[in-house]
């Protein structure tokens, strides 16, 4: 549970962060590229970390995945803040969320590796934890939002939606056919350096085309996201080892939580107004995660 608690806040710590990058005027891509190498360095910190710069590493399967999906992510990443100018927060941020749809299917049946037999109860609540996702996700639309044809704004929120799925789902895969937990830290480390590698790249090419420019605030905001984004995936994947790769239960709760922080975080910190919407999401959120684990919460009751 522990390792599921720290995940939600890490998580929901980086959705606070992409705010202030709205309010500062950071450049996203920038930002991303730094926040993948300060990861690096953070995954060095770990036993085992200095294992990734060494060619042994590709002897595991589990390397081979971890490449892919920092290929993945460093897209995605940079696909929702193109998103988000395109097709607006409110898509892209239900886009993302929603994903868990995929991960929770693929581990269902697929993996097969629920810790329980669900029931109708049990798939009541998956159901009520898309609903919440997008009820806390939708916001006012603003007149300065930009516009896009149809077509960018329902290929974009939906290529995010499959990739963020894709990855989720690889993470259940590799994490219950070739990881170990204390290879958490290395599998960790070759996915960020995977992604900083793809996005150093693609800037270099930027950069000597004249197209932008470093600048401080840019880099300051990276490293500030680089090491909440190293602990969310490490984190991850250390709850998913203690709940059996029970991706099902894990990834609702997991996303559920996220929501229900940033909710009382934009409260609090941005001082955000909730519509009636998201305070019936909210609601919704807290029901479904009853009805999804009610057998743990009953099994605990004294």
């Amino acid at each position: 549970m522990l390792y599921l608690i720290l995940s939600v806040l890490v998580s929901a710590s980086l959705i606070f962060i992409f705010k202030l990058f709205q309010h500062y005027n950071v450049h996203t891509f920038q930002a991303i590229v730094v926040n993948y190498t300060v990861c690096i360095f953070v995954g060095l910190l770990f036993p085992g970390g200095t294992d990734v710069l060494q060619p042994g590493i590709f002897n595991h399967t589990w390397a081979y995945a971890a490449m892919a999906l920092g290929t993945i992510f460093i897209l995605t990443f940079y696909l929702m803040a193109l998103s988000t100018h395109k097709a607006g927060v409110t898509a892209t941020s239900v886009a993302a969320k929603i994903s868990m749809v995929i991960p929770v299917l693929f581990s269902l049946l697929v993996l097969r590796t629920s810790l329980k037999d669900y029931n109708i109860i049990n798939y009541l609540g998956m159901a009520a934890a898309v609903v919440a996702i997008v009820l806390t996700s939708i916001r006012p639309r603003n007149d300065g939002d930009v516009k896009a044809s149809r077509a960018v704004t329902l290929l974009l929120p939906f290529i995010i939606f499959l990739n963020s799925g894709i990855a989720d789902s690889l993470i259940n895969y590799t994490n219950e056919h070739y990881l170990q937990p204390h290879q958490a830290s290395q599998f960790t480390m070759l996915t960020f350096t995977t992604s900083a590698t793809a996005g150093l790249l693609v800037l270099v090419v930027v950069l000597l085309l004249g197209k932008v420019r470093l600048n401080f605030k840019s880099i300051a905001a990276g490293v500030l996201l680089g090491i909440p984004n190293y602990f969310s995936i490490f984190f991850l994947l250390l709850a998913l080892s203690a709940f059996g790769n029970d991706g099902a239960f894990l990834y609702p709760i997991n996303n559920i939580g996220i929501i229900l922080v940033g909710a009382i975080g934009a409260v609090a910190l941005f001082k955000e107004k909730l519509t009636k919407l998201n305070l019936i999401g909210i609601a919704v959120a807290v029901l479904a995660i009853i009805l999804i684990s009610y057998q743990e919460i009953l099994a605990n009751l004294p």
